[in-house]
């Protein structure tokens, strides 16, 4: 059974009636829906002859593929197989049948009282196998439909446009425009559509009373949900998302708006929080809005309003209060800034702000030490802390004095290379124990303890004589 797939379809053609034990053997197989389908489609008149009738109605009844893959027949096929089931007893069991078959059935033969069930099977059925010449056929059934449901206008219900299902991809304008929104969601699997029916789609898209809503809040998001629709639609549809990119309809960001509780809530589409936030504002009010938004999307435009009025370089008390913002800086950016003063320094690298990046903040604290006069002293090392110290290079790290770093707070630089270890481990040697010497105690190898590491072994032996020490310390330096 599990081989049967494998089985190509050019072997599974040509059995007749005098095959039926191999024919009923192989209906028990496991098949692909796809190979059962591909199968399905040589369905001819011709080839069924040498077929009993019973297997011929079998076969037609296997061609029903809802909510499976469907099997695409020709007008010729479908015809043939009315032909073979027009006189059974079941014939009016339209769900035993292809929907397609039922375009071609005789409408006289259905029955007021079936004929809801008979257009709620014919919904699945595709409109577009009728061939010219039975092209009149579309009319004729949708006339049907009307007697059918009682429908006596071009204002069709939700019920009504459920039930005729992809019947609605025959219907002219009037009928798109007037009718419950669901119609789109059955023009959505039209296999093509006229210019008046893209027109009226257009129409009633809109209009904003469908489930997509009005055309200030579309979205890129629309557009996929609205499926195949937008290739039919004019530049007067993608007009409105211009609009909805280009223009503020929440309203305008001013001071008043920032220094009330709920900003930036009201803004939840960054779109529009761009849209309706001006340059000059983000620059009257940095501080302030810097305070409340914390999200990098919005930080990176409220930075880009910056750049458009020229952020001043000269105005150290802006940088200062960039908070957040700082951290989607450029380094085009950065060199805009003014960076001369330690209080500036330390207002950049507040880790309440965010970590930076490793060559951002390298980037600002050299443009500090660019500074004549300005040195990595304790409140600079202070300022900076462990983390963003270990971004400098050696030369840097090496002009650190043995002062400094004593006076300056605990600085965990684990994140620090190998080589950046051994530059500042005997500097940290001299800090805290004011020697050279290999031999220290207790207490100066804890004010040691964060600048080393497995680089400085050779010191290990001499800690033996201090039995407070720390055995996580002692793990860093196996």
């Amino acid at each position: 059974d599990d081989l049967a797939t494998e089985i190509p379809r050019s072997l599974l053609l040509g059995f007749s009636s005098s095959d039926d034990s191999v024919i009923k053997k192989l209906n028990k197989k496991k098949w692909k829906r796809h190979l059962s389908s591909s199968v399905l489609q040589g369905f001819t008149c011709t080839k069924v002859t040498s077929l009993r009738k019973v297997h011929i109605k079998n076969l037609i009844k296997a061609c029903r593929r809802k909510g499976r893959q469907k099997v695409i027949l020709k007008e010729t096929q479908l015809t043939c197989m009315y032909n073979y089931i027009k006189g059974e007893s079941d014939v009016a069991s339209y769900s035993l049948y292809p929907p397609d078959v039922l375009l071609y059935y005789d409408y006289s033969l259905v029955t007021q009282v079936a004929c809801r069930s008979y257009f709620v099977e014919l919904a699945d059925a595709d409109f577009s196998v009728f061939s010219s010449v039975l092209s009149y056929k579309r009319a004729t059934l949708f006339a049907n439909a009307r007697s059918c449901l009682g429908i006596t206008s071009t204002t069709l219900t939700e019920d009504n446009i459920s039930v005729l299902g992809n019947m609605c991809c025959t219907l002219d304008g009037s009928y798109i425009m007037n009718s419950h929104s669901s119609i789109l969601e059955k023009l959505k699997h039209c296999s093509d559509l006229t210019s008046v029916q893209a027109a009226a789609t257009e129409t009633l898209l809109l209009g904003g009373t469908t489930t997509y809503g009005a055309p200030s809040t579309w979205s890129e998001q629309t557009l996929d949900d609205l499926g195949i629709l937008p290739l039919y639609l004019t530049e007067t549809f993608y007009a409105e998302f211009n609009k909805v990119t280009n223009e503020c309809t929440v309203g305008m960001i001013t001071q008043v708006v920032i220094s009330d509780d709920t900003f930036p809530f009201d803004y939840d589409d960054v779109t529009q929080f761009n849209c309706c936030l001006s340059a000059t504002i983000v620059k009257d009010n940095l501080a302030a809005i810097t305070d409340k938004v914390d999200q990098e999307e919005y930080l990176t435009i409220v930075l880009m309003k910056l750049r458009e009025v020229g952020f001043p370089p000269d105005r150290k008390e802006k940088v200062q209060v960039l908070g957040p913002a700082s951290r989607v800086a450029t380094n085009d950016d950065i060199n805009m800034w003014n960076i001369t003063k330690i209080d500036t320094l330390c207002a950049l690298m507040d880790s309440s702000d965010g970590e930076w990046d490793p060559d951002m903040a390298k980037a600002i604290i050299s443009k500090y030490l660019s500074k004549a006069g300005n040195s990595l002293g304790s409140a600079e090392l202070n300022c900076i802390g462990g983390a963003n110290l270990c971004s400098l290079d050696t030369s840097v790290l090496s002009a650190i004095t043995s002062d400094a770093l004593s006076k300056a707070d605990a600085l965990t630089v684990s994140n620090c290379t190998l080589e950046k270890k051994k530059v500042l481990f005997p500097i940290a040697k001299v800090a805290f124990s004011g020697t050279t010497r290999s031999t220290i105690d207790g207490t100066t190898y804890q004010l040691m303890e964060n600048y080393l590491g497995k680089q400085v072994c050779t010191h290990t032996h001499t800690h033996t004589q201090t039995p407070h020490l720390e055995r996580q310390s002692g793990k860093t330096l196996q």
